[in-house]
């Protein structure tokens, strides 16, 4: 294993771990590494640690004027400005790639070396509402966790769909709903009940306001000088012809699970594994 792969390894682990306790559903990230470079990890949920503190999940997407341009501005400049020389890594994390692709576009046009670029199980969306086949997929989760007696997982997994599906319900009007009755105590009271209606909540928002604008990436895709792998679930497979575009000789390896279950499939180690293989030419 080269160099490049050995300095991010170590914060792939620790990603993989925070990602796997649910924090807020975010990623730590801009972690110093080996060398004085810095791993990014950018998730579905992208919200306050993705490079440093330049958003706070809800509070930042109910924001007026808060756009997926604006968000991308200030996450290459964070990037920049905590790697101030040498080359960034970065990893996206279903969503999170395609903001992570975004954002090293923004610091190859500003010169900047991207040192490698990783996008785990980005699926392609240009829609906030639901993707198709979504309650096949849940019945196939929630079938799973039951087999395999994960109890504790399943009721967490019911408790997310649910509120999700309350979050749904108000259509295009979720921000403006929470912007009405963000001054009152309301949300701090749900949150403390169910952390996980907040994490719900922080996702659905960054969706509404990021999925309709990745389609703007592939109108005319920019290529994206450097190494590059697509860690992906078989249920993602429509999405290997996209990062091709956008990635010209990108690696793209298949991993286990689904998309919600990949960091918490049986055998972590083959993730793992198969990171490391991936990145193998990253510098």
């Amino acid at each position: 294993m080269r160099s490049g792969a050995e300095r991010c390894v170590r914060e792939f682990d620790a990603a993989a771990s925070l990602h796997r306790a649910r924090i807020g559903n975010e990623l730590r990230a801009a972690v110093p590494i080996r060398g004085g470079r810095r791993l990014h990890c950018a998730d579905r949920v992208v919200c306050s640690r993705v490079a440093g503190s330049i958003c706070a999940g809800w509070r930042r997407y109910v924001e007026i004027g808060f756009s997926a341009d604006k968000l991308i501005e200030e996450l290459a400049a964070q990037m920049a400005v905590r790697a101030p020389e040498g080359p960034i890594q970065i990893i996206g994390i279903s969503i999170g790639g395609h903001l992570g692709y975004a954002a090293a576009l923004n610091l190859q046009a500003r010169g900047r070396e991207i040192g490698g670029f990783c996008a785990i199980d980005t699926f392609i969306t240009t829609s906030a509402s639901p993707m198709a086949g979504w309650k096949a997929r849940a019945l196939r989760t929630s079938a799973g966790l039951l087999r395999d007696r994960r109890l504790d997982e399943f009721g967490r997994f019911l408790r997310s769909r649910f509120s999700r599906l309350l979050l749904r319900s108000t259509g295009s009007r979720l921000a403006s709903v929470v912007r009405r009755i963000a001054p009152t105590s309301r949300l701090p009271w749900i949150f403390a009940a169910d952390p996980i209606f907040e994490e719900e909540l922080n996702m659905r928002l960054l969706i509404q306001g990021v999925a309709p604008w990745t389609a703007s990436l592939d109108r005319e895709p920019i290529a994206l000088s450097a190494p590059a792998v697509l860690l992906r679930t078989s249920t993602n497979e429509d999405a290997d012809s996209v990062w091709k575009r956008r990635c010209p000789g990108i690696k793209i390896l298949e991993i286990r699970g689904d998309h919600h279950t990949l960091f918490d499939h049986e055998d972590p180690r083959f993730l793992r594994e198969t990171f490391i293989v991936g990145t193998s030419e990253w510098r």
